[in-house]
Parts: C-alpha cells; sequence; structure tokens
C-alpha cells in the first residue's frame, strides 16, 4: 500500500467508509478527532503522529450501573420478564407467582409476618405503611440522619401528624441514650428510620432504636430500601411493626414493586382507626381485608377466591419470584457477607487513591459507599466522564451534598469483583483525566488485595 493510501483518522463519513466501517455513528464516536501531539514527525511522510482519544463507553450498548439503585439484574430475572402476558386476576397467578413469592419474602425478611407486595416503589411502601398506621393529630418522632430520613417529615406532614424531628449530623452516628429520652419524653404513636440512609451511605442500629420504640409503646416504622437482602435485617427481632422497602436495590429485583412486612401490631393499630386511611389502592388494612387468608390472620376465608385491590403487574412479579428464589438460594449469610466484603474492598480502594469516606467509619454501609471528592473536582463532572468514557455510572452526593461528594453501589450482583474492580479503575481513570493524579493503579491493587484476604 503507498504511503498516501494508509490509513487515517476517520473524521467524516468518506474516510469511513474508505476503510470499511460503513457510515455509523458508533464507528465516528469510537475514534475521537486527535486531541494531543504524542510524537514527533514521520520522518517519511512528515506528518504528524497523534494520539487519539478513545472511548472506551462505546465498547457497552448502555453503562454499567454502579449507582445506589437501580442495580443491575441477574440473567434469569431479566428471562422471567420474557413471557406472555398473564391475568393479574387469575387463580393461577395468585397461586403459583404472588402467593409463592409472598411467602418467599418472609425468609428473606426474617419474619413470620405477612408480607404485602404491591405495584410502586419504596417510597409507596413508605407511604403505605405511614398512612395505614397514622391519623391527624398523632404524635410521631422521626429521626432524621439524611435526605431519606427527612422524606418521612414530608409524608407526615400530609397526613396531618404531628410529628417532631430528632435531627442527626449527615454522617454521624445516632446518639442513642438523647434518643430514648427524646422518646420517653414526647412518648409517640411511632417512631421512623430509615435504616440504611442512601444519601450518606450510613447504617444506623435499628435493633437499638426498635428496643427504645417497645420501651415507650411505640410502633417502630423501618425504612429498608437500600438494606434489605444486602444487609442483616431482623424483622421481628428487632421488634419492626412495619418494614417497608422497594424492589430495585438489594432485591436485585425491577423496578416497580413497593414490599411492606406488617407486625400484628400494626394491623391491630389500622383496625382501631377512627377513620379509614386517606388512600383506596395503598391503605393495607385494604390487603388484609382482600387478599390475606384467615389463617395467616386476614379476613379471607381458606380456599377462597383472592383479590388485589389494585392490578398487579404481573411481569413484575415474576420477576421479583425469581430474584427471591435466587436471594435464598445463595443464602442469606453468603449474601450479607458477600456485600460487606465487596464494600470493604471498594472502600480500601478508594483510600489508596487518596480519597476519604463521608460517613463515620464506625457506620459505613456495605450496600452505599458515600465518598468525599477530593478539592476542585466537581462531582457531576466525574459521573459524566465516568460514564461518556468508560461506561460505567455512580452518583453524586444528593441536596447539599451533592457538590461534595459520590456515591457508589454495590448491591445484589454488583456486590463483586467483576463489577467493583472495573469501577475503581474507571473511578481513577475519571479523576486522572479531570486533573486529579493518584498512583496508577494502586485502588484495583487495594481491591484485589481485599477480596483476596476477605473472600
Amino acid at each position: 500500500m503507498a504511503r498516501d493510501d494508509r490509513m487515517k483518522h476517520p473524521s467524516d463519513e468518506a474516510s469511513i467508509n474508505k476503510i470499511g466501517l460503513g457510515p455509523t455513528e458508533p464507528a465516528r464516536a469510537f475514534l475521537r478527532p486527535p486531541t494531543a501531539v504524542s510524537g514527533p514527525a514521520d520522518p517519511d511522510t512528515e506528518e504528524t503522529i497523534v494520539s487519539l482519544t478513545i472511548n472506551w463507553a462505546q465498547c457497552h450498548t448502555r453503562p454499567l450501573l454502579m449507582i445506589p439503585g437501580p442495580t443491575e439484574l441477574p440473567f434469569p430475572v431479566i428471562q422471567a420478564m420474557n413471557a406472555p402476558p398473564s391475568i393479574q386476576y387469575d387463580r393461577s397467578f395468585d397461586e403459583v407467582v404472588l402467593e409463592p413469592t409472598t411467602l418467599a419474602l418472609r425468609d428473606v425478611f426474617q419474619t413470620k409476618n405477612e408480607v404485602i407486595l404491591m405495584p410502586g416503589s419504596g417510597r409507596t411502601a413508605l407511604e403505605a405503611g405511614a398512612l395505614s398506621v397514622i391519623e391527624p393529630g398523632d404524635r410521631v418522632l422521626v429521626v432524621g440522619a439524611g435526605q431519606f430520613g427527612l422524606l418521612m417529615r414530608e409524608i407526615m406532614n400530609r397526613l396531618e401528624a404531628d410529628w417532631t424531628e430528632f435531627p442527626v449530623e449527615w454522617g454521624a452516628r445516632l446518639d442513642m441514650a438523647r434518643l430514648k429520652r427524646e422518646a420517653e419524653r414526647i412518648r409517640p404513636k411511632a417512631i421512623t428510620l430509615v435504616h440504611n440512609e442512601t444519601s450518606t451511605g450510613t447504617t444506623y442500629p435499628a435493633a437499638e432504636v426498635g428496643t427504645i420504640a417497645r420501651s415507650v409503646g411505640a410502633l417502630f416504622l423501618l425504612d429498608t430500601v437500600s438494606s434489605i437482602a444486602g444487609i442483616d435485617v431482623r424483622t421481628d427481632e428487632w421488634g419492626v411493626d412495619l418494614n417497608m422497602t422497594g424492589s430495585q436495590k438489594c432485591l436485585a429485583a425491577p423496578l416497580g414493586l413497593a414490599l411492606v412486612a406488617v407486625s400484628p401490631r400494626a394491623w391491630e393499630v389500622m383496625e382501631r382507626r377512627s377513620k379509614p386511611a386517606r388512600s383506596f389502592a395503598y391503605d393495607l388494612l385494604r390487603w388484609r381485608e382482600w387478599w390475606v387468608p384467615v389463617s395467616r390472620g386476614g379476613k379471607v376465608p381458606d380456599g377462597a377466591p383472592r383479590r388485589q385491590p389494585v392490578s398487579m403487574p404481573t411481569h413484575l412479579t415474576a420477576a421479583m419470584n425469581v430474584a427471591v428464589r435466587l436471594i435464598l438460594e445463595e443464602g442469606l449469610s453468603h449474601r450479607f457477607r458477600r456485600h460487606e466484603v465487596a464494600a470493604t474492598a471498594l472502600r480500601r480502594g478508594v483510600a489508596a487513591m487518596g480519597i476519604e469516606m463521608f460517613p463515620d467509619p464506625s457506620i459505613v454501609s456495605n450496600t452505599v459507599s458515600c465518598l468525599k471528592v477530593p478539592k476542585s473536582i466537581d462531582p457531576a463532572a466525574v459521573v459524566t466522564q465516568m460514564r461518556d468514557r468508560y461506561g460505567i455510572l455512580i452518583g453524586t452526593g444528593l441536596d447539599k451534598m451533592r457538590t461534595t461528594t459520590l456515591r457508589i453501589g454495590t448491591m445484589g450482583v454488583t456486590a463483586s469483583p467483576p463489577y467493583v474492580l472495573p469501577t475503581l479503575s474507571a473511578l481513577e481513570l475519571a479523576l486522572r483525566d479531570l486533573g486529579y493524579k493518584s498512583e496508577p493503579g494502586a485502588g484495583v491493587a487495594a481491591a484485589q488485595a481485599a477480596f483476596a484476604d476477605l473472600g
């Protein structure tokens, strides 16, 4: 081939066609225009040798989800969605899909109580739980330790509850003695807590808060949206009256389902309401009356046809059925340990890059890691660079932490080396692109060592 015919950078459609790639956008995007001189001129042609900035994200059809939910799905869960539609009110759906799923979820929640599965999200579960037991004027003590703790304040406002916030510095430990004194002073009908605060990457001692709630006769409402199936959650042992979560995080099921485990004490409170709850579809008592059989504390005669207050999404329920089966096949203790090891490896990798974690080290989460961004680095720019150039999506902080922190999820299948190690590599490269230098490969090496030592 003559030197003037050698392949040059495909900067236009004609040159792309010339080298046989065709006029496709991915081909144009894969090799970006030259950005920097990387060597001397070719002595034979006097052409300048340039470096090409490769867009590695073009290797993927979409970014890898390392955000704090929704998370990546196991392939069998995805396959469960690939089925013809079924009828949500057909008895076979109840008996073959919905009922086995809710019963299996008891093992995941570590409860003997009823688990209600309904359309929605984690916030749907929170609102359904709260509106079912709280009436206007009821005193509620809300532990506000992050963005999602504050969300419960808004829900209580809508319910016209007489709520009191127990403020906690974001990322700091919970002062249990002070919380106990406040609970004794207020004597609330309910105490609410976010077990795993997704905005700050912290896990709070739900067992101790449950003890305080019982000591003052309060219901214990626990948000486990980012902890259930990733961190040990002992619903019955901790005295949780309403355990509320969503499908799309550590359960590793598709977004679109809300889950609430309901204690006998919570059912009794619902039965004693002065007025019906302010929702038809999400009134948990309605689900008990229409769906739960008498043998399990419900109102439907055993063996009689049952129905749901709203139409259940059949494909999502089938996917949840498979997700729960995979969780139980793995085993809860193994699953919790896997999340712990993956989060530890991620933290050690980040530390090796000279980056600090945001929360108090004693309460760091094993499903959401919140990192302090180096000074002069914009978290949004890091997210964009990792997504657009390296094909991995993480998240910025929320609200007042949006400009100072990053958040990385280790949830479900992503709590494993094939996901954590590339994420650390992409983080290092993105930070380097933006001007923050660390020892090349130090983060990945530290994480590999952690997996080897702990796994």
